[in-house]
């Protein structure tokens, strides 16, 4: 009897231990899974963000007669065909419904983005060069759908295209923008994509002209 009281504890603490053990592994190995899920879906979507800004500065792509298609290829993709496209200017009241609402990533860079860029009056080539810098990438996502906001620091420098000295007196003009972005986004067939971007600008500025 003393035997059978002996064994008994230690057949019974042995499964015990082994199945907390194989819990506490599966658990951390769902947590682990969970967060690299988590991460690479931020990754994707902060993507979006920089897709953008890759894009509306290809538009202006000094020498690149295709600048236009190439920025808007861009744009294609990582926004949707009905992305919606919201503007607050510098200086309105961004509790106000937005001055300019544009329906497609195509409408936005035709009324928007490439009418901005100043262009040779005789070659239509731009004679510009555009920076987005972006920041401060705050990511929440609630199963297939998440926002990101973003701060903007757009720069914009015109330079003279036929210069008397090339080597000095190129730019005549230097612009810096700054603002929010806010980017909504979506899962469309297994694939992160933009549905709507907000652009709050605080400012938009000329810091040096030659005029």
């Amino acid at each position: 009897m003393t035997i059978t009281l002996l064994k008994r504890p230690a057949i019974r603490f042995l499964p015990g231990a082994w199945l907390s053990i194989f819990l506490g592994f599966t658990f951390a190995l769902c947590s682990t899974i969970a967060a690299a899920e988590n991460l690479q879906a931020k990754n994707e979507i902060i993507d979006l963000m920089l897709c953008y800004g890759e894009g509306t500065d290809t538009f202006g792509e000094p020498g690149n007669p295709d600048a236009f298609l190439d920025g808007l290829e861009i744009y294609e993709g990582c926004f949707t065909e009905d992305a919606i496209f919201n503007l607050w200017p510098a200086g309105t009241d961004f509790d106000d419904a937005p001055l300019v609402t544009v329906i497609g990533p195509f409408n936005w860079a035709q009324n928007i983005v490439d009418p901005g860029v100043p262009r040779n009056p005789e070659t239509g080539l731009s004679i510009s060069r555009g920076q987005h810098m972006l920041s401060n990438f705050l990511v929440e996502t609630k199963g297939r759908t998440g926002t990101l906001t973003a701060y903007l620091s757009a720069t914009r420098t015109v330079f003279d295209p036929n210069p008397v000295n090339p080597v000095t007196g190129l730019v005549t003009n230097v612009s810096v923008a700054t603002g929010t972005y806010t980017l909504h986004v979506e899962k469309v067939d297994g694939k992160w994509m933009a549905n709507q971007l907000d652009l709050k600008l605080i400012s938009f500025a000329d810091y040096f002209t030659t005029d």
